[in-house]
Parts: C-alpha cells; structure tokens; sequence
C-alpha cells in the first residue's frame, strides 16, 4: 500500500553515507525513511571495518588463542551491530525499514520487506547508498566451501593451518597480517608488480619487506590459475598469461581480496535512467548528485567511493544539497586511505611513480626520528611532494607507527590550502611520531631556500610558453 506521508528523503543502505544523510536530515527537523536489507552500519560495521581492525588488535596482543580471538571479534562486531540497530533504528526522525528497495520511477521507491509485503513510498529526493560486495573470482576446481571474502571470513571457528590470499591491497595485508600472528601460515599473490598498487613504490616495498620478515610468502605479477583439492596446491601463472610459474602447497582456505563490486543491480536505475560508468558505479557530482534530478548517490556504489570516511564525506555534502539547495559548496577534499598492517602506511592526494619537475619528492627515514628510536622501529617512510615554489602539498604518503592518524594533519593543510613552507617553526611534542612531519618540513625549508630563484625563474618562463602557446 502507499504510504501516506512524504518523508524529505528516501535512503537506501544504511552504510556510512546513507547513516550519515538519514541522520542528518532528522538533526536538521526533516524526515527520511532508510531501508536495509541486512544489518545497520552496512559492511563497515559487519564484515568489514570494525571486525578487520578488531581481529589486528588482538592478534596482536597474543593473549589469546586463535579461535578464542576469533569469538571475540565476533563478540565485538555483535555487540557494535546491535548497539547501532538500537542507536539509529529508532532514532526519531528516522523511519528504519527493513527489506529491499527498487526506484519505480520518478520520486518513487518500492520496498520489499522480508516477508514479501511490497510497500511503494514517494519522496522528492532518493540516496542510493547501497555499497558494495567482493569480487568472486573464478579459480577451477577450488571448491566453494574453501574460497573465503571479507563476508565469510569472520564466522570461521579457527584460523586454517595455511591460507592464501588473492589480492595484495589493503584487506589482504591486513589480513595476512592478522593471520600470521594467529599461527596461520600465509602466502599471498598479487596481480600487480607490487602489493599496495595504488601506494609509492618506495613505501610498498616497506610494507612488502615487512610482511616477508613475518613469513608471509608473497608473490607479485601473477595470478590463482588453478587448485588441486587432494594436495591443497593453488597454482599460479603471470598476470599477463603462460604457463604455471609457482605453487603454494597445502592450502586450507583461499581469501579473495581481489577488489569491490558495486551494488548497483536490481535497483531499477534503468527505470529513471540512472548513468553508471562501465563497472557499473553510479556517476555523481561534486554535489553527490547523479544524471536524474532529485536523485543523489555515495559510498562504494558510485565512481567516488571506496572507503567508510570517504562515504560519510559524501553523505555529508548530499545532506547540504538537500538541506541548502543550489548555494556554494566547499571544494571536493582530498580523501585519505590507510592499511593497518605492520608497520601502518596512510596517503592523501596523488602521488605518481616519478614526480614531474616542478615537484619536489621529500623523504624521511622514520628510523631517523627518535621516537623511532626508543619503540625500536627500523622501518618506515614520509613522503610528501610539493610544489617548488608555492609549496603546495600535492600528495603524501607515511609508513610507520601511527600513520593513520599523522596523514590527517597533511589533509587538513591540503583541504585548506596551506603551504608547506608556512609549517615551518610549527612546534611537535617531543618524542612523537609527528617529528617525522617536522623533519619533512626542515628539507622542504633547506632545499627550497637555496633554489628559491631558479624556481622562479623556471615557473616563470613556464608560464611565458604557455601564454605564447596559447596566442599562437
């Protein structure tokens, strides 16, 4: 049956973007219906973020037995997932409905419920924050039951004897991580020629010393070809084709992390005329809007997902276009990513493989910091590139304990537009980690003094060509 009432907006996915837009319009004395078709807080809360990051943390402080670790990330996750369905699932405001939900046209979502009732809601604005699952990939003869994801891995009772993982990103360091701390013997093999694809390979290369260090075996450039169940021996070949070049031997579980996929099937996108790119992501803009009036889009679904605060960013900037219509918005920020293997590593911006000329690579040996010295840390990296003469920060990228949290000072000044050199004579409490963004900005500061005019001169007669390319 229609509902009677027309609530501000209709949210589909209660992840981190559709929480942060349903709550929001109930703080701000508007309405919003959101509907899951399974748990609150979407994969962050219950196969993904908070289970991953629990299962590092007490792996770590080896108290605990493997599957007593495993109960009580299991145990942590719970207790979360019911804490929030009590928290936002009746949060005034905020009507919860559980089921499925299809746009049927313009203002217009269906809604199935679990036991099938069918009830179709109107709105002037829809959030589709529907997230995403993991790719499955196709590895003959591997049975089903022993290819794990990110949506099964928690509910095992105990670590396998050896697992592989197929995906050197970030779930799989993590994961290979946490696991060779539960006893677990750990191969990985990834298709790039690094693990850590997207990450400078000077930084990758720390994470991937560390995790061989730990006894992971880690192959790169190829891919699972093949396994044998009696033997337990996935079979690899290289990422560009040909024969097997290596085995892994008495597997007990193969873990995909091999990259996301977007739920953005049976949502009736066709039936409004929703764009989505080839990989099937919804296409928004700077405003979280798609193609189709009124209708809005965050999180992993669209082409500008890919992390929890990534989509509660874009949750937000939905939120003020609902709420403030066609007024200015800030620009875009840059959006951080993190993986808390051992050591952590955290980025923000772009950084490519060879800085072009007018940007200056600065690079600090976190061994070199005396924090470092006294935690006896001998790895890690800053890495920041700026521009030479304004001192713009471009990207950077940090390895090392507590990088997750120092990348945030990094992206605050890049949000806000303020140069690298204007940190200099900022004060660090002594010894911290942050000693590391200190000593950056010392070389940014000592090199750039020296070069001030060839710099200019050299951004001058850049913009000279320009401009006379430009007339011409």
């Amino acid at each position: 049956m229609p509902s009677t009432t027309v609530p501000h907006a209709i949210v589909i996915g209660s992840g981190s973007g559709g929480l942060t837009a349903a709550v929001g319009l109930a703080r701000m004395g508007r309405s919003a219906v959101m509907v899951e078709a399974a748990h609150i807080g979407g994969d962050c809360t219950n196969v993904g973020c908070i289970p991953s990051k629990s299962l590092l943390h007490h792996s770590k402080r080896g108290i605990l037995t493997g599957p007593e670790v495993l109960a009580k990330v299991r145990e942590r996750r719970t207790a979360l997932r019911h804490h929030e369905e009590d928290e936002f699932g009746n949060l005034p405001g905020v009507d919860f409905r559980r089921g499925r939900a299809r746009i049927a046209g313009p203002g217009r979502v269906e809604i199935t419920s679990p036991d099938g009732q069918v009830d179709v809601l109107e709105s002037p604005n829809i959030v589709i924050a529907s997230g995403s699952s993991p790719r499955r990939l196709v590895i003959p003869d591997l049975p089903a039951e022993l290819m794990w994801t990110n949506e099964n891995l928690f509910e095992i009772a105990e670590p396998p004897r050896h697992l592989a993982i197929v995906g050197g990103g970030p779930i799989g360091v993590e994961m290979a991580t946490a696991f060779t701390r539960l006893g677990s013997t750990v191969s990985l093999v990834e298709f790039a020629p690094q693990i850590l694809p997207n990450m400078v390979p000077a930084a990758a290369r720390i994470l991937h010393e560390s995790l061989v260090a730990m006894g992971v075996r880690i192959e790169v450039g190829a891919r699972a070809s093949s396994f044998e169940a009696r033997t337990g021996a996935l079979s690899l070949e290289p990422a560009t084709g040909g024969p097997s070049t290596a085995v892994f031997s008495g597997v007990d579980a193969v873990l995909v992390a091999a990259g996301r996929i977007p739920n953005s099937d049976d949502l009736g996108l066709e039936t409004v005329g929703v764009l989505t790119d080839d990989g099937g992501r919804i296409i928004i803009d700077d405003r979280g809007r798609t193609n189709i009036s009124g209708i809005y889009a965050c999180g992993d679904v669209t082409d500008r997902g890919g992390t929890t605060h990534a989509a509660g960013a874009w949750g937000r900037r939905i939120l003020r276009s609902m709420i403030a219509g066609r007024l200015p918005q800030p620009d875009v920020p840059p959006m951080p990513g993190a993986v808390f293997g051992d050591p952590e590593a955290a980025w923000v911006g772009h950084q490519p493989v060879d800085p072009p000329p007018d940007v200056r690579r600065i690079h600090v040996d976190v061994a070199t910091i005396d924090r470092a010295y006294t935690d006896e840390v001998t790895s890690g990296a800053v890495i920041i590139d700026v521009r030479r003469l304004s001192g713009r920060i471009m990207g950077a990228t940090i390895v090392g304990p507590r990088a997750g949290e120092l990348i945030g000072t990094v992206s605050l000044a890049m949000k806000t537009g303020v140069p690298f050199h204007k940190w200099y004579g900022v004060v660090w409490p002594y010894p911290t980690y942050s000693d590391g963004l200190s000593k950056a900005v010392d070389l940014y500061v000592a090199e750039a003094l020296p070069s001030l005019h060839t710099d200019a001169l050299r951004w001058l007669t850049g913009r000279v060509r320009s401009v006379i390319g430009r007339g011409s």
